[in-house]
């Protein structure tokens, strides 16, 4: 199954991982989050320079659909590091969601949503 195949939200190229801010020691608030497998190193390179990330696409074969949502409070951080601004028509006066810097090739899913 090639990666324009799989449809948004199914989670079949995506790994499972907990928010770095979220985990507790304790045993409250982990959060686990799926993300698209091709963006996970720069999501975790961005969570070790200090930015928060609310959500991440790839596009799924659509360059132009690739985005990663940060919070508000992160987004000067991110547009110190280069990165530019997503438009998002749902959204129009937001800039909290920015263009990914990853190469995006679309290949082919390895796990095709087969967790065994």
């Amino acid at each position: 199954m090639r990666c324009n195949e799989i449809s948004f939200g199914t989670g079949y190229c995506a790994y499972a991982i907990y928010l770095p801010w979220k985990v507790n020691f304790n045993g409250s608030e982990n959060k686990c989050v799926s993300i698209d497998k091709c963006l996970l190193p720069e999501i975790i390179q961005l969570w070790e320079k200090g930015i928060r990330t609310t959500g991440c696409c790839c596009g799924h074969g659509n360059i132009n659909m690739a985005y990663i949502g940060v919070r508000f409070e992160d987004m000067d951080k991110m547009k110190e590091l280069g990165y530019k601004v997503y438009f998002n028509h749902h959204r129009p006066n937001d800039e909290d969601s920015f263009i990914p810097k990853t190469k995006l090739f679309y290949g082919e899913s390895k796990n095709n949503g087969e967790w065994d």
